[in-house]
């Protein structure tokens, strides 16, 4: 224990004033550095050390220091580190004996103790300390490689080191809208929120899944372990927010009509953080839906009015239709811009059968692959079939509670985030990587993006580190154009429809925005054959976006009726310029020609300049 001088002061005038001074002293050319005490074989100071502060003036503390240790028998092993006034002495006998050394003990506490120049002193003593790691007890962490990827190093999500600094999701509530989370189950139970729960298809506040002839309503549960499954209860599996509360809206398992979603994307919404919705339209290749009346205007409202202003977090899966050649932008949740768009890779960071493209997609992250890759491994129901624990979850199912469970940690470092300041970290901290399957091209503002890939893989590391000093982004601008009249035909290749609309800064100077976000284009097109038709928009740089891919299941007779595709591949660049449209129909004269009847541009941004978002991606 150390001992302090009775009536001698804890800090001198001198002392504080060195205080003063002293971020700046290792910068000048003078300095000398004091050398370190050495450390001995058995990682301590000698045999018997003391930490000694001496009080004297400061041109004597040296020569005091050295006769005090002299006096004592001691050695004076220099000055601890830049603590003016503070020495270590060390007692270095050829071994000695235990009793001779319990002698040396007391004979130097009783001369410090009477000692005039001793302030205090300390016998220095092994000091136990452990470095900050994981352990986890949970039998199926080694195989969570999305978590920790010990096969193949940095084919993960990087979250080990954000755990380590103590950042787990912790005051985050994440809600799985799904068909029920058994929240009974050990690995859900401690972190479940009945608060943020709720049974739509029951009307009751208990989201617990229904058992079925298909065996099939475990899905919301899987989602709500891979969010927030509990560390070292010997159960299954880790979440990647094992700090958050989970909750669980029941809507998939019935019937579903657009007030149940509108009611569903807003209920408990200040409550519930962030939405994981692993669900949409059929994933069929020949679909084109989305959230109706209700639902987008919930969409709307949950991020003005969710999370106390800031805005819900709404997750999205970005669709399981590749097999089909599906496009995301046929899916009404997945190119709304108040979404967060996420699409899947596998182990290896390629791009799966089953996953879809489109230019809405924000972001990928890891999931299952082909039947020689492994799958996500996560908390199951233990009803049915069940076992409480599963490794085959897979699907952009996967993925979106990944990306859901990610932007909980970013809310516990910056709880201030708004839905659109996480929609811009995600894009200035995705990662870029090679895909023989995707095709990246970099914008006017220097993001790179593919309509495979999204900006790229989500790094939890660089989301966390990003969110903690994130400035929040200007209030969000908007410019619509007239609706745009053509009646014009659209010719089969390899002729195009090309119509464009001209923005100025006279257009923006109302609504301040300089700098793109989102970019959107309803259309009304009347053709026989919908799956024939190829859709694209240039922005004004001259950046592509792919918003309509051709569908061979696609035969829809009746066209595109006021049909919103999006694009975030002109995300920074100005707002300004020229906007083409071009339609091309890959059929032939055997159909009768499609019509272009009319279009609108949509464009979403803020008032940063073009030099500042070049400033916050350095």
């Amino acid at each position: 224990m150390p001992h302090w001088r009775r009536g001698a002061p804890l800090w001198s005038a001198g002392m504080e004033a060195t205080l003063c001074i002293h971020t700046c002293l290792w910068l000048s050319a003078s300095w000398i550095p004091l050398a370190s005490p050495a450390l001995d074989t058995e990682g301590r100071h000698g045999k018997l050390t003391w930490a000694v502060s001496l009080e004297a003036p400061e041109e004597e503390l040296e020569q005091r220091a050295e006769e005090l240790a002299r006096t004592a028998g001691l050695v004076n092993m220099g000055r601890v580190g830049e603590l003016k006034g503070h020495y270590l002495f060390a007692y270095q006998p050829d071994g000695p004996a235990a009793a001779e050394h319990e002698a040396i003990r007391r004979s130097v506490d009783t001369l410090f103790a009477q000692h005039d120049s001793v302030r205090w002193h300390s016998e220095q003593k092994l000091l136990k300390r452990s470095k900050r790691s994981l352990h986890f007890n949970d039998p199926k962490y080694p195989q969570q490689w999305h978590l920790n990827n010990r096969k193949s190093p940095g084919k993960d999500i990087n979250v080990t080191g954000v755990w380590e600094r103590n950042v787990t999701g912790r005051g985050v509530t994440v809600v799985v809208v799904d068909d029920g989370v058994e929240h009974t189950i050990k690995d859900i139970q401690p972190n479940y929120s009945p608060e943020g729960s709720y049974d739509l298809n029951s009307n009751d506040p208990d989201p617990m899944p229904h058992p079925d002839e298909e065996n099939g309503n475990h899905h919301g549960t899987r989602c709500a372990g891979e969010i927030a499954a509990v560390p070292n209860n010997s159960f299954c599996t880790v979440g990647v927010a094992f700090g958050s509360r989970i909750a669980g809206i029941r809507v998939l398992d019935g019937p579903l009509t657009d007030s149940m979603e509108a009611i569903a994307f807003n209920k408990h919404y200040q409550i519930n953080d962030i939405y994981s919705c692993s669900w949409g339209p059929d994933d069929d290749g020949k679909t084109v839906d989305g959230p109706h009346q209700l639902g987008k205007a919930a969409l709307q409202h949950g991020v003005i009015a969710g999370r106390r202003g800031f805005g819900s977090i709404f997750v999205v899966a970005s669709g399981n239709g590749g097999q089909h050649s599906d496009n995301c932008n046929y899916d009404g949740y997945a190119n709304s811009i108040y979404t967060v768009t996420i699409g899947a890779v596998d182990e290896t960071g390629s791009m799966p059968f089953y996953a879809e493209e489109c230019a809405s997609m924000l972001a990928v992250t890891f999931s299952g692959g082909d039947k020689m890759m492994r799958s996500i491994v996560t908390t199951d129901w233990d009803l049915q079939k069940g076992t409480g624990c599963t490794e085959g979850h897979t699907g952009t199912s996967a993925a979106a509670p990944l990306a859901a469970g990610m932007i909980a940690l970013m809310l516990q470092v910056r709880p201030c985030l708004t839905w659109r300041d996480v929609q811009h970290v995600i894009v200035f901290t995705a990662t870029k990587y090679e895909d023989r399957h995707a095709k990246w091209d970099t914008n006017q503002a220097g993001f790179s993006h593919s309509h495979q890939h999204g900006f790229g893989l989500l790094n939890a590391w660089r989301l966390v580190n990003a969110a903690k000093i994130w400035e929040s982004v200007p209030y969000l601008a908007s410019y619509v154009s007239p609706v745009l009249k053509e009646g014009r035909s659209i010719p089969w290749l390899p002729q195009e429809l090309e119509v464009a609309w001209n923005v100025t800064p006279a257009d923006l100077q109302l609504s301040g925005m300089r700098t793109l976000e989102h970019v959107a284009v309803t259309v009304t097109i009347t053709h026989p054959r919908r799956g024939n038709l190829e859709i694209r928009l240039l922005c004004p740089s001259g950046m592509v976006s792919l918003i309509g891919t051709t569908r061979s299941m696609d035969s829809d007779p009746n066209g595109f009726s006021d049909w919103t595709f999006s694009t975030v591949r002109c995300w920074g660049e100005e707002a300004q310029g020229t906007y083409r449209l071009l339609i091309r129909d890959i059929g032939d004269d055997s159909l009768r020609p499609g019509t272009l009847r009319q279009w609108q541009l949509t464009l979403y941004g803020s008032s940063w300049s073009p030099a500042e978002m070049k400033e916050r991606q350095r």
